[in-house]
């Protein structure tokens, strides 16, 4: 039994999204900590930071959502999960990257705080950032070549949650910024049915 701990407004989306790319039978906890006291307890006793999401994969318990998604890939396969090395390493780069130049918390913070120079440092950096993604995706149609894969699951839903309507971090539409790449690969992701499927989720 398969059991993913998180709301579908928050980053177990991700993993959301991936059980249901995979075509795995699990049953979602949709914890609110922050909400409910007796959700902290219950999650404090699976993960020691009080986040979700967490995974309980027949008592294999794993938490942070780029970790669950790497381990649902390499447990259960399909054509989500590269066959070649090679492939794997660029799947490992690019999840890995989104984490370190895209999810960057001061970043975010700076983003909505008070300091307008800040403000405006983050959002050209966050530009920034973007441009790179646009420029590998200039020749291709998913981030390892001619099939969506693992990676671009885990960038995209990085970049936009499934209630955000396709805009990175809900408020960016990439082709107004000239990143007509980028625009048509998210628009490619968050169309698929898992997206719409987790959109509909608690």
């Amino acid at each position: 039994m398969i059991t993913l701990y998180g709301s579908s407004r928050g980053r177990a989306s991700r993993s959301l999204i991936c059980l249901e790319e995979l075509g795995l039978a699990y049953q979602q906890a949709p914890l609110k900590p922050w909400e409910s006291e007796g959700d902290k307890a219950r999650l404090l006793a699976l993960n020691p930071n009080a986040r979700v999401p967490v995974l309980d994969d027949d008592g294999l318990v794993v938490w942070e959502s780029m970790a669950i998604n790497l381990y649902l890939g390499d447990r259960y396969g399909g054509p989500l999960w590269p066959t070649s090395a090679a492939d794997r390493a660029r799947l490992y780069q690019w999840s890995v990257w989104g984490q370190t130049s895209i999810d960057v918390m001061a970043r975010h913070l700076a983003r909505f705080g008070k300091d307008p120079g800040a403000k405006a440092a983050a959002e050209a950096e966050r530009l920034a950032v973007l441009a790179i993604l646009d420029q590998a995706l200039a020749n291709r149609p998913y981030l390892l070549g001619d099939s969506f894969t693992l990676a671009d699951l885990n960038v995209a839903a990085t970049l936009c949650e499934p209630w955000e309507n396709g805009r990175v971090d809900g408020n960016l539409d990439p082709a107004a910024h000239g990143l007509t790449a980028l625009g048509d690969w998210l628009a490619r992701c968050v169309g698929r049915p898992s997206w719409a499927k987790v959109r509909a989720l608690a």
